[in-house]
């Protein structure tokens, strides 16, 4: 029992440390390149930054998952493609962090991606995840 509480106080010690997970109320704003369309640079990867980084960097590639660069999110990590352009549904990337496929995406103790994140990353990958 003293055991289980000091692993969750490391996990929280952790994520603050790190900067795992985002909160759903935070702010994120969506900007668009000049045809429109989601801009990969000014709002994904800052997304991604934000909620995802603290595991899922160049120095942390948990489950062999590196998002610091598009290079990696395309690449994928243990469990696949991270991302299908086109089609967010199939994406895991949306799935894990939706949470209606393995692995759940932030962790719980580490909160949620922001839903104004989740929007944007969705619209993007339906735009055809761009390198933009």
């Amino acid at each position: 029992m003293r055991q289980s509480y000091c692993v969750l106080i490391c996990a929280v010690l952790l994520c603050g440390i790190f900067g795992c997970g985002g909160s759903a109320s935070t702010p994120v704003t969506v900007i668009k390149t000049a045809d429109g369309k989601v801009s990969y640079r000014q709002t994904i990867q800052p997304v991604l930054t934000d909620s995802c980084g603290g595991c899922h960097s160049a120095k942390r590639a948990k489950g062999g998952l590196n998002l610091s660069s598009y290079e990696g999110l395309m690449k994928g990590g243990a469990t696949g493609a991270s991302v299908i352009p086109g089609n967010a549904d199939e994406s895991q990337i949306i799935g894990s962090v939706e949470r209606t496929k393995e692995p759940h995406m932030p962790p719980s103790f580490a909160g949620d991606m922001p839903t104004q994140g989740i929007a944007a990353m969705r619209q993007w990958i339906n735009e055809g995840a761009l390198d933009n």
